[in-house]
């Protein structure tokens, strides 16, 4: 029997396991029971998630979906960690700032795999079912375009990561045309 290679988002969350555990080691007791917990539970999430999506060929597309979630999940628990102080060292008074960083690296990577990964996926779909942009799961029940304007974008599932979300909600808002519905669009 011949067995199937991992792809490298595998290492990498393995890596992320093995960092997360010295990192949480060093938190002050009341940050390793509180934000450290929910650390070690979202990255072993992180893993299973990616374990099913890798072995659950069947069902790859939703398992790459929650696997997005569980990296963005992963990636707001880190940042509050940083934000509540988890990483000062109790000795010095001091944040390891380095520490932080090289979590924060290794969920981005792990983040451009996975989103990566769910573009591929989708594309597969696409060519499977044989219609462009459909994805599974969601509803293209999008009104077609009045005569002189553009297309209406279909709905968009989840960002591959958060700095796409932030990206978006950069952008000024501008009022609609056609009423006070309280509607902008970016």
């Amino acid at each position: 029997m011949m067995s199937t290679p991992l792809p490298p988002i595998y290492r990498d969350i393995r890596r992320l396991l093995v960092h997360n555990e010295e990192l949480v080691r060093r938190f002050s007791r009341y940050h390793k029971y509180t934000v450290g917990t929910d650390l070690r539970t979202q990255a072993m999430n992180m893993m299973r998630g990616v374990n099913r999506a890798c072995f659950d060929t069947g069902q790859q597309a939703p398992h790459i979906q929650a696997s997005v979630w569980l990296v963005d999940d992963y990636k707001l628990t880190l940042q509050l960690a940083m934000e509540v102080g988890a990483f000062k060292n109790a000795a010095k008074g001091q944040a390891n700032f380095s520490q932080f960083e090289e979590a924060a690296n290794l969920v981005a990577n792990i983040g451009k795999q996975c989103g990566g990964w769910q573009q591929k996926t989708a594309g597969r779909l696409r060519t499977q079912v044989g219609q462009p942009g459909v994805h599974q799961g969601v509803s293209q029940d999008v009104p077609p375009a009045a005569p002189g304007s553009k297309p209406a974008a279909p709905p968009q599932v989840h960002p591959a990561s958060l700095s796409a979300c932030a990206a978006s909600a950069s952008k000024p808002l501008t009022p609609t045309k056609g009423g006070g519905d309280n509607e902008a669009t970016p």
